[in-house]
């Protein structure tokens, strides 16, 4: 492949993996507890509180741990931005899916895991994750988003306050995307101060 070629496939790799950093799914992440806790469903926002909680703790546990003591070769550090992509997204395209019916549901379900499952590809093709971390990513983020979709589940929404979920999230989105919190080095910091080493 020429070298220019690689060069535009690795800008748009960027791009995309971009969607999946912290910088932008932290703000969505509290838009949807803010949103939550406008429409009143106070179980829904205890349990995404929850869930965002379990996953950036998990993640950055297993990353601390595994700096110093990894598993397997392959598995030095769980994709973060694969483990929050799929609870942050996936919590938006449940919100979506199931106030859909038929053919509107399955292109909803169907889009929002793709673009999950892009992020976290790009995430290998830019060298950064191997595919356990991807995949320990992914088991990480589904459970959490099982978290709170059995919270939110019980009680359906109105459409009319989806439109302002989304409109916001798309806002948030345009401002900070392309934005980049390296919280690896500080992870690694942490390993180092307390000495995580196999024995």
């Amino acid at each position: 492949m020429p070298a220019e070629r690689i060069m535009t496939l690795t800008v748009w790799l960027k791009r995309l993996t971009n969607f999946g950093d912290i910088a932008v799914l932290i703000p969505l992440a509290t838009v949807i507890l803010l949103w939550l806790l406008l429409i009143r469903h106070q179980r829904g926002a205890a349990w995404w509180a929850i869930a965002v909680a379990f996953c950036a703790g998990l993640t950055a546990f297993l990353k601390v741990a595994f700096y110093g003591c990894p598993p397997t070769p392959g598995l030095h550090s769980p994709s973060g931005h694969t483990s929050f992509s799929t609870l942050v997204f996936g919590a938006m395209t449940l919100v979506s899916a199931i106030e859909g019916t038929g053919l509107r549901r399955i292109l909803t379900i169907a889009g929002g895991a793709s673009f999950v499952l892009a992020i976290a590809a790009s995430r290998f093709l830019l060298s950064v994750h191997s595919g356990p971390e991807i995949g320990l990513g992914l088991v990480i983020g589904l459970s959490c988003l099982a978290l709170f979709g059995q919270g939110y589940l019980p009680c359906r929404v109105a459409r009319v306050w989806q439109s302002s979920l989304f409109t916001t999230a798309g806002l948030v989105v345009l401002t900070l995307h392309g934005r980049e919190f390296h919280v690896e080095q500080f992870l690694q910091e942490i390993q180092r101060y307390f000495h995580l080493y196999c024995v």
